[in-house]
């Protein structure tokens, strides 16, 4: 058994979903606490535990302060609503069902998203060795993606846990490597984070573009092979493309963030602090399910 597997958690994305699922029939305990975030997150953390049995995780979160993508394009991520009061609620719970079981998690800073932690902490962890999973269900992480650093997309809308790798995106995306999909990006645009692209093109002519191509700059420098409204749209718009670019691309080397294997070391679990809690959220299906996990870290 490989014990070299990091596993990293998207933390917002699994709150949100959780969130999501249950808007019209909220889970709640007795005494009115929507437990629905906090649930999701539990369910697929203790999954995670019992199938997949790591000895490396942590969890990540987003800052609440501006971020450098929001200073550069003031409309980054613009039409976002606020936070939800119930995932706002729900973080100290998460953050005290992480330490029950004695996994770490850390919070993005200065001016950094929790992408760019995550994939700071993936390529430092692949050069020692590790296959990194990184959980969630942003598509953004596609772009980090190689031979050890796999995307695990928890179940979703009826759709079973898949993970995904090189040739999954490749075959997703008519690209012939992951980096791919941030030129892709910076064509087409990305509505969910209100990223520009370049006006005028598609989906449908970001992929032959990026077939044809390969890259942004590239496509930018031959646009000598376009004519007509397509050709005066890009000519005039580079710096859009650039904009988009730069705005997509999750930072990988983060300065003055180090890799400690000890730090992302999961020890023993607290099992008076998971009852404690799980009883107070009301949690008595997965306090079960925690009860597997604890027998097995105490063997």
């Amino acid at each position: 058994m490989n014990n070299k597997k990091l596993f990293l958690i998207d933390t917002y994305t699994i709150l949100y979903q959780g969130y999501y699922a249950y808007i019209n029939n909220p889970l709640c305990t007795s005494k009115g606490l929507n437990t629905s975030p906090i649930f999701n997150f539990t369910y697929l953390l203790i999954n995670t535990l019992n199938e997949e049995k790591p000895f490396y995780m942590a969890a990540i979160f987003d800052s609440s302060k501006k971020t450098i993508r929001k200073k550069e394009y003031h409309k980054y991520k613009a039409h976002r609503k606020k936070t939800p009061k119930d995932i706002s609620i729900a973080i100290p719970y998460v953050i005290n069902i992480l330490k029950s079981f004695s996994i770490s998690f850390f919070y993005a800073k200065y001016g950094y998203e929790a992408d760019d932690l995550i994939g700071t902490i993936a390529k430092k962890a692949e050069k020692k060795g590790y296959i990194i999973y990184i959980i969630t269900l942003d598509k953004d992480f596609f772009q980090l993606v190689t031979k050890n650093i796999k995307i695990l997309r928890p179940p979703f809308k009826g759709n079973p846990k898949k993970i995904l790798g090189i040739e999954e995106i490749k075959e997703k995306f008519g690209v012939k490597n992951p980096k791919q999909v941030i030129d892709l990006w910076s064509m087409m645009g990305d509505n969910s984070d209100n990223i520009p692209g370049l006006p005028g093109i598609g989906e449908k002519n970001a992929r032959k573009f990026i077939q044809k191509y390969g890259t942004l700059e590239n496509f930018l420098n031959s646009t000598h092979d376009l004519s007509g409204k397509i050709k005066k749209n890009i000519e005039e718009n580079k710096e859009l493309g650039f904009l988009s670019k730069r705005l997509v691309t999750i930072v990988t080397n983060i300065p003055l963030f180090y890799f400690h294997d000890e730090k992302f070391y999961i020890k023993k679990p607290n099992w008076n602090s998971i009852e404690k809690i799980f009883l107070e959220l009301e949690f008595r299906i997965l306090l079960k399910k925690a009860y597997q996990y604890f027998l097995f870290r105490m063997k």
